[in-house]
């Protein structure tokens, strides 16, 4: 097997292989066709093969030290992105993307927002990057938080020197706000989630909206230890899932308010480029609207308001079409909200780029 080959495997591995009866290899679409055709008789109407594809780029809390070694020394075309994005960012100031990835040491401000962000934006430009040169091109993007800006430029509507400002000044200024935490809550309805925070009002808030039995919550990192007990100790505390995340800071709550003035101010007005494929805002929960992406009043709601993650996948979805979701991001973490959401559509599939580390 080719090195191409092999991370093709791994980039379009299927999360959830119950329902499986057959695998086929193939070297293109054409090819896949005819070995589909072939595996199931000339008395079998095929079915329609105009899916949606679906690029979801991920939020924080998945980066970790070694992430896509692998494709910095297989995959020129991944490599050449990076050093492109590096560029960019050392241009303003910021790390040297390429030299921090291919590290044998973690730096002590590893996890900060200003190091860890544009870690994140950088290989997820250069996974969809290498998978465009492919010929895998998306027919929708959408990002969930910080995986925003990244959908903003895959989809085309930001050039690349404005997603990269985007993500500097979105970083440092929340760099300064510290303290908090966040928990993801599953296997829960929304609904009874929220109804545990009216005492912790101003304290705990729900930071994305994930599935409809999945939320994270977000805030004071006391209110937050309180709230998790109180989930534990409720009727069905044994069959949920509760993860505090590895975050330094409480994404989506009270604790962003202090700098959403700056990055307005910051980030200002950004060009709005022709879209190359469909756009979704999981700040809105719908379809790209005049203005979205590219404001700093935007990219302040970004921030602060809840990521409307399930009303976005709804969204991509609406046209009932079948839908192939390929998550773009250093390891798989959002398959299982999107195979709850109940699409209406004629079918899903849920695709991950999985760990490329050395």
């Amino acid at each position: 097997m080719t090195q191409q080959e092999e991370l093709l495997r791994r980039v379009y591995s299927v999360s959830d292989l119950e329902n499986v009866q057959k695998v086929i290899e193939a070297s293109c679409i054409t090819d896949l066709k005819e070995k589909l055709r072939a595996s199931v008789g000339k008395n079998v109407t095929p079915a329609s093969l105009d899916s949606k594809l679906v690029f979801v780029f991920c939020g924080n809390g998945l980066t970790y030290h070694g992430m896509c070694k692998q494709l910095l020394e297989k995959e020129p075309v991944f490599r050449e992105k990076i050093a492109e994005i590096s560029l960019c960012f050392q241009s303003l100031g910021s790390l040297n993307i390429l030299k921090t990835l291919e590290s044998e040491t973690e730096s002590s401000d590893f996890n900060s927002p200003d190091v860890i962000q544009p870690l994140l934006f950088a290989i997820q430009v250069g996974i969809s990057t290498l998978l465009k040169h492919w010929g895998v091109k998306p027919d929708a993007v959408l990002g969930h938080s910080v995986g925003e800006v990244a959908a903003a430029h895959c989809s085309g509507l930001l050039s690349l020197e404005d997603a990269v400002k985007v993500i500097y000044f979105r970083s440092t200024l929340q760099r300064k706000v510290t303290g908090g935490t966040m928990l993801v809550v599953s296997n829960m309805p929304v609904s009874e989630v929220s109804s545990f925070l009216p005492p912790y009002a101003g304290k705990v808030c729900v930071a994305a909206f994930n599935s409809p039995q999945s939320c994270t919550l977000s805030g004071d990192a006391s209110a937050i230890e309180n709230v998790q007990k109180e989930l534990s100790n409720s009727a069905i505390g044994s069959n949920l899932f509760l993860r505090l995340l590895d975050v330094p800071t409480a994404y989506h709550s009270h604790i962003m308010d202090p700098i959403l003035s700056d990055i307005q101010k910051a980030i200002g007005s950004l060009h709005m480029n022709e879209l190359n494929a469909e756009l979704f805002s999981t700040v809105t929960g719908k379809e790209v609207q005049q203005g979205d992406f590219c404001t700093g009043k935007y990219w302040a709601r970004n921030i602060r308001k809840p990521v409307a993650f399930e009303q976005a996948v709804r969204s991509v979805a609406k046209d009932k079409r079948s839908v192939v979701f390929v998550e773009i991001g250093p390891r798989r973490a959002l398959g299982s909200n999107i195979f709850t959401c109940d699409l209406k559509s004629e079918s899903s599939s849920y695709l991950t780029e999985h760990k490329h580390n050395g």
